[in-house]
Parts: C-alpha cells; sequence; structure tokens
C-alpha cells in the first residue's frame, strides 16, 4: 500500500509590501520596495535602543535587599512579625553601607549573595505583572506602537482632529530636537560605554531630555 500524497502548499496571499497585521516586522536580509524600505528604515532610526550598561556595586546591594525583602514577606505572613524581621534585616544593610574597602565590600555582597541563595522562599509571591506572574506580558500582543498612525487613513484621522493636530506639532518638535538629544548622549557618554541604565537630564533651558519621545508615547500597560 502506498502512502498517501501531501496535500499541496498553499500559496500566500499577501506580499511583503501588504503584511496583514499581527505578523512579525521585515527581517533586516529582505527587499521591500522602495518607500517601504525608507519608511522601515527611518523607523529603525528613530528606534528606541536601550544602552547597555553594568550594574554598579550600590544597585546590586539595592536588589539584593528588595528581593530579600519580598521573600522575608513570602515566609511572613502575619504582618506584625514581617515588620519585626524586616527591621532586623535592615539593620544587618545598614551595619556596613559606610563600607570603603571595595574589595571587603565585594566580598560582603557575596556572602549576602549566597545567604540569599541558601534561605530562599521556595514559593515566593510574584506580583502578577512582574516576570515569572501571570499576567506577564499578557497584554504585549495588544500594544500598538506610536508610529502606526502613520498609516491610518485620512478619513479615520478625521474623526480625532484635534489629537492629530496636536499629533504633528509634536512630530515636528521631535525632529527639531532630535540631533541635540543624540548630541548630548554623544558627548556624556563615557569611552568605555554608559555605566548606568538612566539616561541623563536635559542640560539647557528649553531643551527635551534624551529619548523623551519613546517615553511619552509608550503604550498603556493595559490597552483598553
Amino acid at each position: 500500500m502506498s502512502a498517501a500524497p501531501a496535500p499541496p502548499r498553499r500559496k500566500r496571499k499577501w506580499s511583503p509590501s501588504s503584511r496583514p497585521s499581527g505578523c512579525p516586522a521585515p527581517r533586516p536580509g529582505l527587499r521591500y520596495p522602495g518607500s517601504l524600505r525608507g519608511r522601515w528604515r527611518k523607523r529603525v532610526v528613530m528606534a528606541f535602543c536601550a544602552p547597555g550598561a553594568y550594574l554598579t556595586h550600590q544597585q546590586k546591594v539595592l536588589r539584593l535587599y528588595k528581593r530579600a525583602l519580598r521573600h522575608l514577606e513570602s515566609y511572613c505572613v502575619h504582618r506584625d512579625k514581617y515588620r519585626y524581621f524586616a527591621c532586623l534585616m535592615r539593620a544587618r544593610f545598614e551595619e556596613h553601607k559606610n563600607e570603603k574597602d571595595m574589595v571587603k565590600a565585594t566580598q560582603l555582597l557575596r556572602a549576602a549573595e549566597e545567604e540569599f541563595w541558601n534561605n530562599q522562599h521556595p514559593q515566593p509571591y510574584i506580583f502578577p505583572d512582574s516576570p515569572g506572574g501571570t499576567s506577564y506580558e499578557r497584554y504585549e500582543c495588544y500594544k500598538v506602537p506610536e508610529w502606526c498612525l502613520d498609516d491610518w487613513h485620512p478619513s479615520e484621522k478625521a474623526m480625532y482632529p484635534d489629537y492629530f493636530a496636536k499629533r504633528e506639532q509634536w512630530k515636528k518638535l521631535r525632529m527639531e530636537s532630535w540631533e541635540r538629544e543624540v548630541k548630548q548622549l554623544q558627548e556624556e557618554t563615557p569611552v568605555g560605554g554608559p555605566s548606568t541604565e538612566a539616561l541623563p537630564p536635559a542640560r539647557k533651558e528649553g531643551d527635551l531630555p534624551p529619548l523623551w519621545w519613546h517615553i511619552v508615547t509608550r503604550p498603556r500597560e493595559r490597552p483598553m
């Protein structure tokens, strides 16, 4: 008995230039029409790229302290008991807060990390929106980037005339401040790269902070 032939493959009914909603973004190696390539190139240049940075010793201690309190909260159900042990925990951290020798401070941090690892809660409480929570990234598929409004039909934009009139002013302001933002980042970034995750504020009167557009236009955490 011969096996049944495989069903023919279905041809796709859409071209790369008419990508339906929900499909992934185009890969850099693919070629698209000139107008589309220019549009995507402009969006890639304006896209937000978070600079890589190493955590400082202070940030490592702070994150360890927060993790320790969260796991302690999972151990101590009653609030009064938790507050008592939280004060003892804070006293242990305050004991070495003025340590000047970085070698000793690093050794203390490593010992504290090992102690936390050995005594961590087996099933700590995790907030729903935190990594590992039940609602983490649940609404990411519904978040639409702000540049999608550029592809709206004029009849759709006519339903919100005030918003799109102000949006054109915001886009003009973004294009005017973009060069100054990049120049400020180039001047204030150390040679070996940024040492923290924080972005610098605006230095001159009337200027906007670097990458402000990506902060003010970020989507809602829970889209309506």
